[in-house]
């Protein structure tokens, strides 16, 4: 290894250290790029945005312990469009893709006359390939191998 590229592999290693242990970060999975974007992009192109989607609610996340809601994130859809650039009417469809690849949970909170939606990164997903290609398949009302709508 080149002497520049051990110093940038320190450098990156000790940052990566102190964030960590600062508690300044949320893990992000490989395989979110790696596998499970791919497999959800098979069903619409436009799914590679629950990458981002998924960030932003890991950023999101409530870290104290004595709260009702900690450990997840509560912002609204507007304040998820405004942050992330995500229109409004795609951010319902790809929280329901999240949920689908097993990478978030939700609730609902329901306080006074507001309902408050929960969102649960769950920080890696245990589901095979198969098993979100089946989930998403059932969201998407068919299956890639038929092509054809389960109502058909």
């Amino acid at each position: 290894m080149s002497e520049q590229f051990r110093k940038l592999a320190q450098e990156a290693e000790y940052k990566k250290s102190q964030c960590l242990d600062r508690g300044h970060y949320a893990p992000v999975p490989h395989d979110l790029f790696r596998r499970i974007v791919p497999i959800a992009r098979e069903y619409d192109k436009s799914n590679v945005h629950i990458a981002a989607l998924y960030t932003y609610l890991l950023s999101m996340v409530n870290g104290q312990p004595g709260n009702d809601r900690y450990m997840s994130a509560f912002p609204s859809v507007q304040r998820i469009a405004d942050e992330t650039g995500i229109g409004r009417n795609r951010i319902r469809p790809l929280c329901d893709v999240l949920e689908a690849v097993g990478l978030v949970k939700s609730a609902y909170d329901y306080a006074g006359n507001k309902r408050d939606k929960l969102y649960y990164p769950q920080y890696y997903s245990e589901l095979t390939d198969e098993q979100i290609r089946r989930n998403l398949g059932e969201l998407y009302g068919h299956s890639l191998q038929s092509d054809l709508p389960n109502a058909l």
